[in-house]
């Protein structure tokens, strides 16, 4: 094959990957378009990177499923690892089981909140405009409180949503950190001691978790937030 053909299916697949992360890219058509374009000459490079980059619609967050996925793939390669090890104890079956159930919980509750957020009666942008046509107008101070109040708790719920979504992605993290620790500790021999602090780590995100959902709650469309 010449060079010549090679530049053209060069070219066409650029094209192809183009076209493909255009019509996957959310949001305003001109950075889609730019980013498309990028495809063309880098299509190696940034193909791969634009098409599984985490995006967020406006006023959401990135998805928590894809974290809780991480943290079960990377608690089941952990445990392997150690298996009939002097690691072992640090996370057996039982304890990543356990790891998990408090992730889905995490998650359950994002999506939840997620959800809500996405309802009319929950747009924020909604909700401060109501506070300014508010202020601007006669209307009795009773209304202006509510009207306050109505903004405060949506942005109170997007607070809990987003913090949970950064608690979710950094455990994965740090679950991932502790998977590839443990694979190492196996081949290399290292002690017991190089990995007890990052699964103490891990157990501490994982309360953190635990006890955020436990003190809030559940979320519901039908719940009022008291003040």
């Amino acid at each position: 094959m010449s060079l010549r053909d090679l530049s053209v299916l060069y070219l066409i697949a650029g094209l192809a990957c183009a076209v493909a992360v255009y019509r996957a890219s959310p949001g305003d058509r001109r950075r889609a378009a730019l980013s498309a374009a990028l495809c063309v000459p880098l299509w190696p490079i940034w193909a791969p990177v634009a098409l599984t980059a985490r995006r967020a619609e406006p006023g959401g967050t990135p998805g928590t499923s894809a974290a809780a996925a991480r943290v079960q793939g990377a608690l089941r390669e952990g445990v392997s690892a150690c298996a009939g090890t002097s690691f072992e104890a640090l996370l057996s079956r039982e304890a990543a089981s356990r790891i998990e159930a408090e992730v889905a919980r995490a998650a359950a509750r994002h999506a939840e909140l997620d959800a809500l957020l996405r309802q009319s009666g929950f747009d924020e942008a909604a909700a401060a405009a109501r506070v300014a046509e508010i202020e601007r107008g006669s209307a009795p101070g009773r209304a202006l409180a509510t009207a306050h109040l109505h903004l405060e708790n949506i942005r109170r719920l997007r607070a809990m949503r987003d913090r949970d979504a950064r608690a979710l992605e950094e455990l994965a993290d740090l679950v991932q950190a502790l998977r590839t620790q443990l694979v190492l500790a196996r081949f290399a021999g290292s002690s017991v001691e190089g990995v007890g602090g990052i699964v103490s780590e891990v157990w501490a995100r994982v309360e953190g978790l635990g006890a955020a959902i436990d003190a809030h709650g559940g979320v519901s469309s039908e719940e009022p937030i008291e003040t």
